[in-house]
């Protein structure tokens, strides 16, 4: 180990882009009622929820004329589905006969939507078609106003958003800036891997705070100091709620000591883009730019199209977190997005889905992976693999796995979300570090009308 130390800086992050963005209703104190109150929770289904455009699922699985999928969201059910226009739309998924669900099932392929109660039959763009014995309706059926009723949609980067209000802003309205700064990843162009829900012992804002602070890295996610400079994320407020932040990759915590080779994890990942550890022993802060350009020289060779990315980009992670429960974390190759579900009836339960996408490369990429000096192309399945449900139970036994991070912060969740009943917990103390929480949560007050 030798002497030679990053600058240990200011534990403040820097604030860049987006400024401060203070909402319209000041800062407010993140009590325990957030969290554990069934009033607020049903406030949040006439206040939050509708006004919010909310990812709803993945445009692959609407990719053709009568594919569907479903957003089940807290007590709502959204449908989403290909018309035979071309056109991707969203329905509440409940007929207008008696009330019942029409489509159970996760997502699929339909001729048309038919309720599984009484028949009632609507086309792919929600139209009602059928009523079986219609006589029997003495004051007759007008199908024109019994169709399904819509919700606003919006289709960008290969996702599907929904919107439950008709007079909330527009989807550009509402993502902003950070649109901007995620679609030169081209995140529609990347292949799904992994589709997870966990069920989880704790209100949904519990999980999306987690993922909205760096402060908790160094105690529960060690790993993360051998690949990335967390002390030194760079941190941006936005309109609406959003945050993002930018961090460093391919380098070396700047509290810690630089070690004179690069690190298990780190000599994985550069053995993956045809980097040699050994050629870096004794200069581990060099790495960040040799993977830099490494990914820019072998870019054209696999297929790879960094020209929208900065070299910075390269090496790094960026993550954006949309208001009010999704978060899409970016690097050139690999994506995550995932989502906090409010559960149907109880505060302190929730879902966390989480989907990984990588960027495939071209047909011949197998090939070319398999000179020396050249990246290994990551694999592609054959087909959309299917969503696998569980508890967090089977993550703390070690059954099912979401990555080492996120299985490490389920591992935690639940004892957050049972600390903030205790009667010495009155509301939650932030540093500097943890202003992205509390941004997103005094947008939260000003949408709840706190």
């Amino acid at each position: 180990m030798t002497d030679t130390t990053h600058r240990v800086p200011d534990r403040v992050p820097n604030r860049i882009q987006g400024g401060d963005n203070a909402p319209p209703s000041g800062q407010k104190d993140i009590t325990p009622d957030r969290y554990l109150s069934t009033d607020i929770m049903r406030d949040e289904w006439d206040k939050l929820w509708p006004n919010s455009w909310v990812f709803a699922g993945l445009a692959i699985d609407v990719a053709e004329p009568g594919e569907y999928f479903v957003l089940n969201i807290g007590p709502e059910s959204i449908l989403i589905s290909h018309t035979d226009n071309g056109e991707i739309v969203a329905h509440y998924n409940t007929c207008q006969h008696r009330g019942a669900r029409i489509m159970v099932n996760d997502r699929g392929w339909i001729k048309n939507f038919v309720c599984p109660y009484h028949g009632w039959t609507y086309d792919r763009d929600g139209k009602l078609s059928v009523v079986p014995d219609i006589d029997l309706f003495s004051n007759g059926i007008n199908c024109d106003d019994q169709s399904l009723v819509p919700v606003r949609s919006e289709v960008w980067a290969g996702t599907v958003w929904v919107c439950m209000d008709e007079n909330a802003p527009s989807f550009e309205d509402f993502i902003g800036p950070i649109k901007k700064q995620i679609e030169p990843y081209r995140l529609e162009e990347m292949v799904l891997v992994q589709d997870q829900t966990v069920r989880l012992e704790c209100n949904w804002k519990a999980v999306f705070d987690n993922f909205g602070e760096l402060y908790h890295v160094e105690h529960i996610h060690p790993q993360h100091a051998l690949i990335f400079d967390c002390p030194r994320g760079e941190i941006a407020l936005w309109e609406n709620g959003h945050t993002t932040v930018y961090i460093e990759g391919f380098t070396v915590n700047t509290r810690l000591p630089v070690p004179d080779q690069p690190t298990k994890l780190m000599e994985k990942q550069m053995e993956t883009m045809g980097l040699d550890p050994k050629e870096f022993e004794g200069r581990i802060l060099d790495i960040r730019e040799a993977v830099q350009k490494a990914r820019r020289d072998a870019g054209p060779v696999l297929g790879y199209d960094y020209d929208q990315l900065t070299d910075d980009q390269l090496s790094d992670i960026v993550q954006h977190n949309i208001f009010p429960n999704s978060m899409i974390t970016l690097q050139p190759d690999t994506a995550l997005i995932m989502r906090a579900r409010p559960h149907r009836t109880d505060p302190s339960k929730c879902y966390w889905d989480k989907f990984t996408f990588v960027m495939p490369p071209s047909p011949d990429a197998e090939n070319v992976g398999d000179l020396q000096h050249m990246p290994k192309p990551k694999p592609i399945p054959d087909q959309r693999p299917e969503h696998d449900e569980f508890d967090q139970e089977d993550v703390i036994a070690g059954r099912k796995t979401m990555d080492i991070t996120v299985d490490q912060d389920v591992h935690l969740i639940r004892d957050v979300q049972n600390g903030m009943r205790s009667r010495g917990f009155s509301k939650q103390v932030l540093n500097d570090d943890e202003a992205r929480i509390q941004h997103y949560h005094d947008w939260y007050s000003w949408f709840m009308e706190l």
